[in-house]
């Protein structure tokens, strides 16, 4: 744009409208995230976001994180019993049966923690406590599988 095309009186104009970006929706009275004075713009931070309504509740995308959340729970159930196995069958030797228990370890207690993270970030607190739940799981695999060891 030229400045000899608008005349001095509008060059200020010209340049707002041109930086401003334009409002598809008008202003909602009271409602803080589109106030015209507000410094946190059209969305709030995470932290300042109300939590789900209905206690724990995830209205956001419920389907996709319980997807998510199922999918995580799966790999924990499964890979953690299968890491630990492993590790009491390898050989000691070449550090093969510690790679394997650190494995098991990593899926049956990181990935829960996992889970409740994501399911927090979503306000889901009802999947996050299932997911806390998984940490007994660990205990439970372990008992049994020394149980049956023992026995057989």
């Amino acid at each position: 744009m030229a400045h000899h095309a608008v005349p001095p009186h509008e060059r200020d104009l010209v340049l707002v409208c041109a930086t401003t970006p334009a409002r598809r929706t008008p202003p909602r009275p009271n409602d803080p995230a589109h106030h015209p004075y507000s410094s946190k713009g059209p969305t709030a931070p995470v932290s300042e976001r109300p939590s789900a309504p209905g206690g724990g509740r995830n209205t956001r995308h419920p389907t996709g994180i319980r997807v998510v959340l199922c999918l995580l729970a799966l790999f924990a159930l499964a890979a953690g019993p299968f890491g630990y196995l492993m590790g009491l069958d390898a050989d000691s030797h070449a550090g093969s049966a510690a790679e394997w228990f650190t494995l098991a370890f990593g899926a049956a207690v990181g990935i829960p923690f996992l889970a409740a993270a994501v399911a927090t970030v979503a306000g889901d607190r009802r999947a996050a406590l299932w997911s806390l739940a998984l940490l007994l799981w660990p205990v439970v695999f372990v008992v049994v599988i020394h149980l049956l060891r023992s026995a057989g």
